[in-house]
């Protein structure tokens, strides 16, 4: 089997956990995956108008310190108006040109506007796209837990709605209660990541440090970081890492808000993952990257 064609569709530097993605997807065996390029999409929510540009240069960054090989492009720069307004970019025509080459997984770890803008732009390529997006809930219980805490739907509520109803295939990996498993002590597993003697593992290291003492004193005291975006690439890298359901997603209105007793198509859900395995992946890849000073 020829590997996975594969997008990296990133909000890289709203956290860290799109960095740690970006790497472990470039770091995977020869054949697992092909990496087409990592795309940069906004989250003017976390960042404002400027985010999709501080994004992109984060994500050269990263490419870059794994050694390049691959393009990084400039995705959509605002949220969508409504879900049948496609937002343009250079990212997007990317995006249509992989898919009408042939099968295409995007990997979106954070607001769908790019991967609903390209089952918009490109409906005859629609069979050839599967959409693995870090989104949504893991059922009725999760989001009256959560509703207020999922950040990329609500950053394009609109592309959330149009990824929803949409005809293509998808894998959805709600935050709750898989990816949230991933979790690491900050101080401890930066120390493993220097270890490694990579210059992308240290400068993981080193924004994993930064963002606990930036934020985990209101986020998480004890110095704990959820890896969450690592949960998608593992996914299509290894998918007996995760348990899979089929799930009927819940209808959503403009503001968002669920209704789990009127539903939608079926889908693939993950409902959960082996923590273990997902970092021991996730390390793993990082070591085959280069090396050096």
């Amino acid at each position: 089997m020829p590997p996975t064609r594969v997008v990296l569709d990133c909000d890289t530097a709203n956290e860290v956990d799109d960095q740690f993605a970006i790497a472990h997807a470039l770091g995977l065996p020869e054949g697992a995956l092909d990496v087409r390029g990592v795309v940069s999409v906004h989250n003017t929510t976390a960042h404002g108008p400027g985010s999709r540009d501080m994004y992109q240069e984060e994500a050269e960054r990263v490419v870059g310190l794994c050694g390049g090989g691959v393009p990084c492009i400039p995705g959509a720069e605002r949220p969508m108006e409504h879900r049948e307004d496609l937002v343009p970019s250079a990212g997007l025509e990317f995006l249509v040109e992989e898919a009408r080459r042939g099968p295409l997984t995007v990997v979106a770890t954070g607001p769908a506007t790019d991967a609903a803008s390209l089952l918009l732009a490109a409906p005859e390529a629609r069979e050839n796209v599967r959409v693995v997006w870090l989104g949504g809930f893991g059922g009725k219980g999760v989001y009256e837990r959560h509703k207020f805490q999922e950040l990329n739907g609500r950053a394009d509520i609109a592309a959330w709605r149009g990824l929803f109803e949409g005809r293509t295939e998808m894998l959805l990996v709600p935050g709750w209660p898989a990816p949230a498993k991933v979790r690491v002590r900050a101080a401890p597993f930066a120390g493993e990541l220097r270890a490694l003697g990579r210059p992308v593992a240290s400068y993981l290291a080193e924004i994993l440090e930064r963002w606990v003492i930036e934020y985990g004193g209101d986020v998480d005291p004890e110095g704990d970081k959820i890896l969450w975006d690592i949960a998608c690439v593992a996914a299509v890298a290894d998918p007996e890492a995760v348990t899979v359901r089929r799930t009927a997603l819940p209808t959503l209105d403009a503001a968002g808000s669920h209704d789990y007793s009127q539903t939608g198509r079926e889908v693939g859900m993950v409902s959960d993952l082996d923590e273990g395995r997902v970092i021991s992946g996730l390390m793993d890849a990082l070591g085959r990257l280069p090396g050096g000073a």
